[in-house]
């Protein structure tokens, strides 16, 4: 009989139909039929998978026999997790010394107090420890990924680990019988970094939540230990036969049941871990004679073909672990020790080592080996003062500067006071180690609220705001969330804990559907489209499918590395590694090729172009560029000092930027090469409060900064204006007020107010030339925009957001085509239609726009085609009324010739790239140099240019005449005086807050404004132009965010008839020409290359 089941797991081989109805037999045995079960707890079905199909003619009935034992088929950590779900109270999990890690996920702060020195020594213990990427050896892929991350904790006595004492892998957590306690019951949770935590006692059947660790402790009838961490991570606990009082761990899982299996040899060692089907699988091998528990390579294993070796790992004569080796034989890790077993050295990939004095001390909390002293190859050094009668230390560097840190008995930090003397202090609970407040550096108070299983559910900050949380019971995920505005967001989980669903505060649901692993295959979003996903059977994205039908798709080697993308248009992207994964090739649709070259660390060291140009980096033992050399050898220096602050930039002309900083390492001050400053002052929370200008002769503009206790601007003051900002309890500014400091007693300040819906989508922006209002569909895209003269701009979507029709009004101004990227093919502009060409790699090639582009034979209007080179150059340009043009370049992309049946040009430039004053080909004249001095052209073709102190050109002279340029506080360009002969005629430019050019004036000869122009903006983007005699120009442009033009819309007079006026732009989006829907009103004929 075939064997016809469907279970969570695919079962062996060797599984048999267990049950079957008492009174009909076949062939003497009891008749199956669907939903009796097989030995692994599958069951047969109505509707199974592969074709194979369960009778639906017979019926049988009666009660059910079992005639083989029935198994579970299940995940261990399912059952256990499904038998001890309701026993989760809170209960007690307490531990000697607090997680180096407390506190990191409410508060950075709380992690640098705690920390005496950045690779990582911690503050109150004294301990040394590592836990960061560079001790990462691999990760490997799966539907429960692995990731073999090693750590090192000099706190950690285990001596029997796999790597030698102090060195452990999440991989060697246990449970062992709490010590000193004669209850059976009493384990203790030997946790990552060997920290060791006393759980209350737990009886079969029942479990308990620690709030203060995160941690969900199980316990079975059948005597299945499990503990659960906040991230969904269960850690299965098995009997340790060689030792009676240890549990060792069995296996790792999810809360989709996908898991890790753990295996050990006779002696008790791992020897290998495995996902299901062994995907991903790596086995383990120990061949020193000496030390038999350490390991010594870890190969991973495919489904087929070779294994392959991930990494070696060497010892020294104490077994205590000294090197990490690659696959190429290349050391990424070094590391020494003294003759009590802590570490003196550790070497990073790069190259650099940092040493670690000791000594012993005895405290009223512990007697330990802690840390005393640190210096690096690169001349950082470090001096610990510890007082433990006090419970503080004190740091000094070599620099004289000291920072001081304050602990509990329990190890939480609970003040610190930095090099500059500011002080903040931390306040803990008792018996869960939760931060209850703190009080910053500035002096203000943060509070936090805790429910009963330890998740934060309120935050109150300095300025009285509140957020909230409520939190899943049982997933301990949140299920709201409100900001200091008010606004929800509201989260839902199904039965396995993954996120089904999302509601934004305007009621807006997102939903997510998942497959038996826990992976995402299909969203639908707040309109009803649908995206669907798949997966592969390492738990890499294979497809994704838009709610439009296309398709991305992506191709792994035998490796799981990423090996070729291939688009909805079916163009493919290749890539290549090295040995260790790292990225070496990339080839595009279009066979053009990229390649990458890494040092031993992984670290990028050389860059080839398509077209073989090549960009070379020198970087020191940390990985820090020392000096990027170009295609032509053309180099930048970077210098740093002893502690990794870059202290000069030497560019290609050989001019230095010199940096200045303060004791907190915050950039104070900046010196260009010819000799202007920029200042910068801070306050206590880092936020800069006063930037100062420097002049080259002695001169300053200061700028001041005020900001709330929460760190937001709430004010500017410079030498002309002070401006004030206000904002919800959201941070979204709701107003800009700005006033002159010479303005008249009782004037009228220049205000500019938004407005925002519960979502934070801008709903209006009211300034002096207007109100602008907005509206957005579900999914945020912005579907209308309201002017100030009532006349409103719609848009039309379709998909997550792609724009399809721009109305005004109810008239058309532009449809849209797109192709299956959703890059823009056609668009209508009036009566005539504007196709797009794109390569393989997506590069525009061509631009025609043809009149009745729907007809037989349409007839060409304007018509343009590009070339480019292997490194995205742009080589050519056929214009059909324009002609050919002809652009050249040097090995680095620098343009050098321009070549048009019109003209021919060319330029030359010095090794920083600033324009020479002649031709390419040109010898240079006499007192005419080769490099143009603090980056600042002062002659060029005719022209002679004068700056001013701040580096700001006042003065442009030339066979024309002569501009005169004069610039406010914020370095914004105010007037233009034009003298041509004996006529001078003046230009003067206002601008708003933020800085946008709201108007353009001509200048009587007494300064009084005549003529003007004003502006209306939309964010950054022009939106209207209103003249004299209150003539108007309406923008359009060609996307959500693009600043391209598609159309102006011109009124003559407030309620006469629009115009409707279209651009057609060059590659880069610049206008060449301007039609009338039919017509061609404006164009440029070949106009040099840079001119207007």
């Amino acid at each position: 009989m075939s064997n016809l089941f469907k279970g969570d797991d695919e079962p062996p081989a060797a599984e048999y139909i267990a049950e079957g109805t008492r009174d009909v037999r076949i062939n003497s045995q009891p008749a199956a039929r669907s939903g009796v079960r097989c030995t692994c707890e599958a069951k047969v079905v109505d509707e199974p998978e592969n074709g194979v199909h369960v009778s639906g003619d017979v019926r049988i009935g009666g009660p059910l026999l079992v005639v083989r034992d029935i198994k579970s088929g299940k995940s261990q950590i399912t059952l256990v997790t499904t038998i001890a779900l309701t026993f989760m109270q809170p209960g007690r999990a307490s531990a000697k010394s607090a997680c180096f890690m407390m506190g990191l996920g409410i508060n950075m702060m709380v992690q640098k107090a705690g920390s005496a020195l950045n690779r990582p020594v911690n503050a109150a213990t004294g301990a040394k420890y590592l836990a960061g990427d560079d001790d990462v050896d691999f990760s490997l892929p799966g539907h429960f990924p692995l990731e073999w991350q090693r750590t090192y904790s000099s706190r950690d006595e285990r001596t029997e680990g796999m790597f030698g004492r102090g060195w452990s892998v999440l991989y060697e957590v246990c449970l062992e019988r709490t010590p000193d306690n004669p209850d059976e019951n009493c384990m203790t949770y030997v946790a990552p970094m060997g920290r060791r935590i006393d759980l209350q006692a737990v009886e079969p059947g029942s479990g308990f939540y620690s709030p203060g660790e995160g941690l969900a402790v199980r316990r079975s009838e059948q005597g299945h230990w499990l503990i659960s961490s906040d991230d969904g991570v269960y850690r299965l606990f098995e009997a340790d036969p060689f030792s009676p009082q240890r549990r060792r761990l069995k296996m790792l899982g999810d809360r989709n049941s996908n898991c890790q299996h753990l295996t050990y040899d006779n002696h008790g060692r791992l020897v290998e871990i495995s996902g299901d089907r062994q995907r991903p699988c790596i086995r383990l091998h120990y061949e020193l004679a000496a030390h038999p528990q350490r390991v010594t390579r870890i190969f991973r294993h495919y489904p087929e073909g070779e294994p392959e070796l991930l990494r070696r790992y060497r010892y020294d004569e104490a077994g205590r672990l000294n090197g990490v080796v690659d696959n190429a034989g290349q050391y990424q890790r070094e590391f020494a020790y003294d003759d009590n077993d802590c570490m003196t050295m550790h070497r990073e990939p790069g190259g650099e080592r940092y040493y670690y004095t000791w000594a012993w001390f005895e405290g009223p909390d512990d007697a330990a080996w802690r840390v005393t002293g640190h210096h690096t190859d690169s001349g950082e050094q470090y001096r610990l003062d510890w007082n433990l009668a006090e419970r503080s230390l004190c740091v000094t560097d070599s620099l004289g500067r000291t920072r001081c840190h304050w602990w509990d008995a329990q190890g939480l930090v609970t003040a610190y006071r930095d090099e500059a003397g500011q002080m903040t202090t931390f306040r803990w609970s008792d018996e869960e180690r939760l931060l209850l407040g703190m009080t910053d550096a500035q002096g203000g108070k943060w509070r936090y609220v805790y429910d009963r299983l330890g998740h934060l559910t309120e935050t109150h900050d300095p300025l009285g705001r509140v957020e909230q949380t409520q939190w899943h019971p049982v997933w301990h995920q949140p299920e709201t969330e409100v900001d200091a505005a008010g606004a929800a967001w509201r989260y839902e989980y199904d039965e396995r804990g993954n996120l089904q669903a999302v509601i934004d505060p305007l009621h807006q649901r997102t939903v997510y559907g998942y497959d038996r692993h826990g992976q995402v295959v299909r969203i639908t979003d707040a309109r009803g489209g649908d995206k669907y996903l798949q997966w592969n059977e390492d738990g890499q994205l294979m497809r994704h499918t838009d709610c439009s039908g296309s398709q991305t798709a992506w191709f792994y080697d035998e490796r799981t590395r990423l090996e070729r993308v291939t688009d909805a248009e079916s163009n493919s992207t290749r890539y290549s590694y090295d040995g260790n994964g790292h990225l070496t090739e990339v080839m595009f649709a279009d066979g053009r090729t990229e390649r990458y070259q890494p040092d031993a660390a992984g670290r990028l060291v050389k860059y080839t172009s398509p077209a073989g140009q090549i960009t070379r980096w020198q970087r020191d033992g940390q990985g820090r560029v020392r000096r990027q050399t170009d295609a032509t050898g053309r180099r930048t220096a970077y210098e740093y000092d002893a502690y990794g602050r870059l202290t000069t930039l030497t560019n290609e002309n050989g001019e230095s930027y010199r940096f200045r900083y303060d004791v907190l390492d915050r950039v104070t001050e900046q010196t260009d090469p010819g000799g202007s400053r920029r200042v910068y002052g801070y306050n206590a929370l880092n936020a800069v409060t006063a930037v100062i200008y420097g002049g080259e002769r002695g001169g300053e503009i200061r700028h001041g900064l005020e900001r709330d206790a929460a760190g937001r601007l709430t004010a500017k003051i410079t030498p002309e204006t002070r401006t004030k900002y206000r904002y919800d309890a959201a941070d979204r500014l709701l107003e800009i007020r700005r006033r002159q400091h010479d303005a008249a007693e009782g004037g009228e300040p220049e205000v500019i107010r938004f407005s925002y819906d519960s979502a934070g989508n801008l709903l209006s922006e009211e300034t002096a030339q207007g109100v602008l209002q907005h509206r957005y569909d579900v999914q945020g895209n912005r579907t209308e925009t309201q002017m100030p003269d009532g006349r409103t701009l719609r848009y039309l979507y379709y998909g997550s957001g792609h724009l399809q029709q721009i109305n005004l009004g109810r008239d058309v101004i532009s449809e849209f085509t797109r192709d299956h990227l959703h890059r823009e093919v056609q668009r209508s502009q009036g009566r005539l239609d504007t196709r797009r060409m794109y390569d393989r790699t997506g590069r525009l090639t061509r631009k025609l726009t043809c009149k009745g582009m729907r007809g037989v034979v349409p007839e060409t209007f304007i018509d343009r085609e590009y070339a480019y080179s292997g490194q995205d150059e742009l080589l050519k340009k056929r214009h059909s009324r324009q002609g050919v043009t002809d652009y050249f370049y040097d090995t680095t992309g620098r343009i050098t010739a321009c070549r048009n049946e019109a003209y021919l040009d060319s330029w030359q430039y010095d090794a920083a790239a600033n324009l020479l004053d002649r031709r390419q080909g040109e010898t240079a004249q006499a007192g005419a140099g080769s490099v143009v001095p603090f980056n600042r052209i002062t002659s060029y073709r005719g022209l002679h240019y004068r700056y001013d102190e701040y580096g700001r050109v006042v003065e442009k002279r030339g066979r024309n005449g002569t501009q005169h340029y004069r610039w406010d506080a914020e370095h914004r360009l105010t007037e233009v005086a034009v003298t041509r002969g004996d006529t001078v005629r003046r230009y003067g430019y206002v601008y708003d807050a933020p800085g946008r050019r709201v108007e353009k004036h001509e200048l009587d000869a007494e300064g009084k404004p005549y003529n003007r122009t004003t502006f209306l903006w939309d964010g950054m983007r022009l939106a209207q132009e209103c003249r004299l005699g209150r003539s108007s120009s309406l923008y359009i442009y060609s996307d959500q965010g693009s600043h391209e033009p598609l159309a102006r819309v011109d009124r003559a007079a407030p309620g006469e008839a629009d115009e409707v006026l279209y651009y057609h732009t060059d590659v880069n989006g610049a206008p060449e020409e301007m039609t009338d829907g039919g017509a061609i009103l404006s164009g440029k004929r070949a106009i040099r290359y840079g001119g207007t």
